[in-house]
């Protein structure tokens, strides 16, 4: 009896201390409301798709501590079918030497804008393929370390269990009509995986190296005719990558560079298994300007190529399971942007094209965003796809829209 009397006299020694803490943590939110849809330029009707029609960030920190999550509402107008997605949910440490994070999270690797051969921590969602950064990933439980010494950071991260790309299987609206084979997909432990990153800084330039050891974010699909009348198999190769990015400055031009070597094996036991190991390269390169009127100029260019296959597969056959997704589409390609804003940022403009610089397929995009009052936006934009038949855009010109929303900021 007097350990118990004993043990509630502490805790009420301890329970101010407690409250005092709480009072003194920081809660911070935001988020958005985003009601929008989709119409096809060739006849105007709807493109039924789901997309995030709100979103929300959480934050609470509490001295060295901070809670973070990222949530979305994915809506689709055509069936009233909804998700509540949980994005990202972790909890960072601040230690004075550098950063702790484990949770689910979405990682940022690499220099240039969007298209990174050496981002591969996260799988994507293809719903939200030509979105940019962290909005077409998907969050995955992970833990990484950051170790900061001089001008150097070091970081180290681990994948307890791998996961692939989200994939819109069967969904006639999407422009590549993909059949579902996730019932082929070979039952084995996907396994862990790990990596690690060094940046520093010599002169103006910021540059690192990278290396990360998983399995491919695409499946790889053998065996495959037409079903039901040959079986498939589907697997998620084992690869490697080692990458390299770079950022310098030169006058009033921002340069970034980044280029992965990737090695990828086949360690499933498939009969009709058509390739053993292959290796090939991604790079993609950006020059940024931003002229005396304030408009912003990006070109980048993106390129893939394949350096060595073993087995039947050809070259042609062969499909990147890891890298920018840009690189499913085209060998080489180039991507021009222009952006500006007026009236005090009220209202932004923006153009950009993609080319394929070996196929003749290309892409051209603008959008306008006004903001009439604060906290309001009100987007209207369009993308055209064009290609010879054959190509991948050419299968995508149906897919040709006009997307008009309007955003709520809080």
């Amino acid at each position: 009896m007097k350990k118990i009397s004993k043990g509630i006299r502490y805790l009420q020694l301890l329970l101010p201390l407690l409250l005092f803490n709480l009072l003194n943590a920081q809660l911070n939110y935001s988020g958005s409301l985003n009601p929008g849809n989709m119409y096809r330029l060739s006849d105007q009707s709807e493109i039924s798709l789901p997309f995030r029609i709100a979103e929300a960030e959480v934050g609470y920190s509490l001295g060295d501590f901070e809670i973070k999550t990222n949530s979305a509402f994915e809506y689709r107008w055509s069936n009233n079918e909804n998700e509540l997605q949980l994005r990202e949910a972790y909890i960072t440490w601040y230690p004075n030497w550098g950063e702790v994070k484990v949770g689910k999270q979405i990682h940022a690797w690499g220099a240039v804008d969007g298209n990174n051969p050496t981002d591969n921590l996260n799988p994507y969602d293809y719903y939200y393929m030509f979105l940019s950064g962290a909005e077409r990933k998907v969050g995955t439980v992970s833990g990484s370390v950051k170790y900061y010494w001089k001008d150097l950071q070091i970081e180290g991260l681990f994948i307890p269990e791998h996961e692939g790309n989200r994939v819109p299987f069967g969904e006639q609206a999407f422009p590549l009509n993909i059949p579902d084979l996730r019932p082929f997909l070979i039952d084995k432990e996907r396994g862990r995986e790990f990596g690690f990153r060094i940046q520093t800084t010599l002169g103006s330039s910021d540059f690192s190296l990278s290396y990360f050891d998983g399995r491919d974010r695409s499946f790889t699909l053998v065996g495959y005719n037409e079903l039901p009348n040959l079986m498939p198999s589907v697997f998620y190769r084992k690869t490697s990558v080692l990458g390299f990015d770079l950022v310098s400055f030169i006058g009033d031009f921002t340069n970034r560079f980044e280029i992965g070597y990737f090695l990828t094996k086949n360690d499933t036991e498939v009969d009709s298994i058509t390739i053993n190991d292959a290796s090939y390269i991604q790079f993609a390169g950006q020059v940024e300007y931003s002229t005396e009127n304030d408009i912003m100029l990006s070109v980048q260019i993106i390129g893939s190529e394949i350096s060595e296959i073993n087995g039947t597969m050809t070259k042609d056959e062969f499909q990147t399971g890891m890298g920018t997704p840009f690189a499913t589409f085209t060998d080489l390609g180039l991507s021009f942007s222009a952006s500006t804003n007026y009236y005090d940022d009220a209202l932004e403009l923006m153009g950009n094209t993609f080319i394929d610089l070996k196929d003749s397929q290309s892409m051209l995009g603008a959008s306008v965003k006004y903001s009439p009052i604060n906290n309001w936006k009100i987007n209207v934009s369009i993308s055209k796809f064009m290609g010879e038949e054959g190509t991948q855009f050419y299968n995508m010109e149906d897919f040709s829209h006009l997307k008009v929303g309007l955003e709520f900021h809080f």
